[in-house]
Order: structure tokens, then sequence, then C-alpha cells
């Protein structure tokens, strides 16, 4: 067991130090990541996004199958965490852009890091959990030209942005029988550049280029808090199989009061032109503002949910048979305030549900039998608003938990492979500028015993 958990350790080590190489090398092109902190996706675990986005009332960690996750969208559900849990995510992201005027189709495909967390049981018999880790939260990258004329000249335009809003975290849980409570902290930071290229296209006089670029630097401390409770509403037994059926019910909410972000932008405009490599050249500043600070205020959101489930506890161990739930998430963007500016963004909300089953897990049987398979469905409103008329968003998803742990070995380890696929749209028939998208996503849940004390040499 000390060589797989130092493996483990090794692997975990060496993707948390990649992570910010990674995240340079996604090359998104979203021009509604232009507005508000970008697309905002909160990092959601592989789980949850398999279950349509569930993650209020969603906790694991008391089921063999189901080995367990750290779900940092409530950790309230760190208060399960019974074994030093490793876990990490990876998303393979598509977009589809379609333009009605002009027409016009663009793809950009990405492959982003999702999170990578640790979770700890500082107290079993308190049910006392601790979780910390690293995700991102939203992503700006965008590339978008615009032609006209101006002064009887054509005119070509140019945004770009990059950056995003990342978070690094701990967070405690807490239990008392069926009732949870925890909080996370830590530290949101990030990085905003935005830039606007004018030129123009003449054949017979050359006017130089010019450019307006901003780049905002911000962090704050946030708090975020979560509760869960479960019951159980049915009991059975089968003293000839030596089995008992529960019936069980978990509600759950999760949210915070929002935050103010420290921030420090540089402004300037240059004049500037193509080099021979193509490049661009600046010839002259006209002006430049540095270290301008400000303020940018994140709104308050919060999430409520409900789950259903069905577990068995048989001779090889405790499992769940199957579990269902519904989510109602919502966020006051109105409230949000860039350098004490308002964006086109707006009050968004969201309806998710989820269904996870696994067809016969407790019998062993079969290795497609304890595999846990998940749907998924959401609907809602985003927050982006760039046109006024608001942008719908739906889709669906699908996903996979494979157990990998061996039944007579290992029997303090778990491993499993959590698979997602989403896939909708943003934007109806009312928006000029829709985008259809599709995620792979990949995680990987590992989870050892430490500190155990040798009883043999």
């Amino acid at each position: 067991m000390r060589s797989v958990s130092l493996t483990m350790f090794r692997f975990f080590t060496v993707l948390v130090f990649g992570f910010p190489l990674l995240t340079a090398h996604a090359q998104e092109n979203s021009p509604f990541s232009r507005y508000g902190m970008g697309d905002w996706y909160q990092g959601q675990h592989i789980i949850s996004r398999a279950l349509g986005g569930l993650g209020a009332a969603y906790a694991d960690g008391n089921a063999n199958n189901n080995g367990q996750s750290i779900n940092f969208m409530n950790p309230a559900a760190y208060s399960n965490l019974f074994m030093v849990s490793y876990d990490i995510g990876l998303t393979i992201d598509s977009r589809t852009l379609r333009s009605n005027n002009p027409d016009g189709k663009f793809v950009s495909n990405n492959l982003i890091p999702s999170y990578f967390a640790l979770g700890i049981p500082i107290n079993k018999d308190k049910n006392i959990g601790l979780a910390f880790g690293l995700r991102p939260l939203s992503r700006v990258n965008y590339s978008v030209t615009q032609s006209g004329r101006a002064a009887g000249d054509s005119i070509a335009d140019l945004y770009q942005g990059s950056g995003g809003l990342n978070q690094v975290f701990v967070g405690l849980g807490k239990k008392w029988k069926g009732f949870s409570i925890g909080f996370n902290t830590g530290v949101n930071f990030g990085r905003k550049e935005v830039s606007t290229m004018v030129g123009f296209v003449n054949d017979t006089v050359t006017y130089n280029k010019s450019k307006s670029t901003s780049v905002t630097n911000f962090s704050s401390f946030f708090l975020s808090t979560g509760m869960q409770y479960e019951f159980t509403l049915k009991t059975k037994n089968y003293p000839a199989y030596k089995t008992v059926n529960k019936y069980l019910v978990r509600f759950g909410v999760t949210g915070n009061l929002g935050s103010t972000m420290n921030a420090t932008q540089d402004q300037a405009n240059t004049t500037y032109n193509y080099d021979a490599n193509g490049a661009v050249s600046t010839i002259d500043t006209v002006t430049a503002q540095t270290k301008i600070k400000g303020t940018i205020t994140m709104p308050a959101s919060y999430a409520a949910g409900i789950t259903f489930r069905k577990t068995t506890l048989a001779p090889r161990g405790l499992f769940e048979l199957w579990s269902i739930g519904a989510e109602y998430t919502a966020t006051k963007w109105s409230d949000y305030r860039f350098m004490g500016l308002q964006d086109q963004v707006n009050d968004n909300w969201m309806f998710k549900m989820g269904l996870s089953f696994s067809p016969d897990p407790a019998s062993g049987r079969s290795a497609w039998g304890t595999v846990i398979y998940r749907l998924g469905f959401f609907t809602g409103k985003d927050y982006v608003n760039a046109d006024g008329n608001g942008l719908k968003m739906y889709g669906a998803s699908l996903g996979t938990g494979i157990p990998i742990r061996k039944w007579n070995s290992y029997n303090n380890q778990f491993a499993i492979v959590n698979t997602s696929l989403q896939f909708g749209k943003r934007g109806s028939s009312v928006n000029n500028v829709t985008e259809g998208f599709f995620r792979l996503s990949f995680g990987l849940s590992l989870s050892d015993v430490w500190f155990v004390k040798r009883k043999y040499d």
C-alpha cells in the first residue's frame, strides 16, 4: 500500500505543477467571453457535470462503488471523507460559433485543466473532513474582427482578450448524524487583458494603425458555505440474502454573499505597424497610465437541491443502486461592477436534473455491473447579455464512474475513473450569434488510507 500511495502522491504533484502550463495552451475563441468575467464554469466536478451540474445535494464516500470524490461545490460534503483522496480532472472543450449576419461559422477545440483537489478526514469518529485545491472559475479568450468604413476609407477592427479567474481554496466539513455543514475559503485571483486594434485600408495613403490596451490584475479572499441534511425514508431487511436496502433523501443548499476584489489596471494607447515577420511593432505611445487602483464587485449566488437514492448493504459492502436529484441555482450578476463600471450582463438562473444507477454492484458477477451510469439535463438563462435579448442555455449530459479497485487486494484503496460528456447550446433564434458546445471530461478519484500504524515488520 505504501508504494501505491507514493505513486498517487507523485502523480498528483506533477499535475499540480503542470496546471499553469496547460492553462497557457488553452486557446478558446468565444466572443461571449468578452463580457463580465468571461465564460463562467465554476470548475464543477466531473461527477456533477455528468449529472447535469448537480452539486448542492450530492455527496458520496459512503458506498464502495462510489469510493469518494471531493464535492467542492458544497463543502458540507467534506464531512463524508473517510480516506485521503485525490481528485483530478481534465476537459476537451469544443465550441461551434454561428453568425446569422454575416453568415459564418467558427470551430475551436481546447484541452483545459478542470481542477486538482486533495481531501483528508481530520477526524473520522467526529465526521470532520478537510479539502483544498486549485480550479479555474472562468476564461477570457476571444479574437473578433469587424469591417466598416470611416472618412471614405475601409476600416478593420480587431478585438482581442485573454485571461480568466482562478481559485485556490481550503474548506472544512462537519456532520452531526444526518446534518452536515461546511465552508470554503481561499483566494480568487486572475487577470484580464483586452485590446482594440484599428487599421485603415487605403491604396494611396498610409495611415498608422492604433491600439488601445488595458491589463487588469485582481485578487481577493472569498467565503462560501453549505449545508446538507439526509434522512432515511424506508428500510427493508432481507435475512435470506444478508442484505439491507435503504431509501434516503438528502437536501442541500450552498452559496456566497459576494465579494469585492482589489484590482490594478494598466492602460496604453499606441500607434503600431507590422514588421517583416508579421509581428506588431510599436511606433509611438500616445498615452499611458499604470497601477490604476480599483475594485471588481462579484455577485452573490446560491444553489438548492434535493436527491433521492437507494443503497444496499450486502456481504461485499455498501453500494448505491440509484439516485435522482434536482437543483436550482441563481446569481445576481446585475450587481457586478468592473472597475466601477457596469457590463452587458444580467441575473442568471439554471435548473438541473440528474440520474445515476449501477446495475448489479453488490454481487460482483460482472465488471460492467459495478459501473455507475449517469445522465443529466440543464436549462436556464446565461449571465451574458451581449445584444440585449438575453441568452437561453440548455443541454444534456451523460457519463460513467468506473471502479478499478481490486476486490481481493488493496482493501483500503479506491480508484474511480469518472467520465462526462456535455453538449448543448447557448443562444436562440433571437440572437445573431449562437454557440454550440461539446465537452468531454475525464476525472480520476484516488483514495487511500495513510498513517496506519504497522502491526508487522
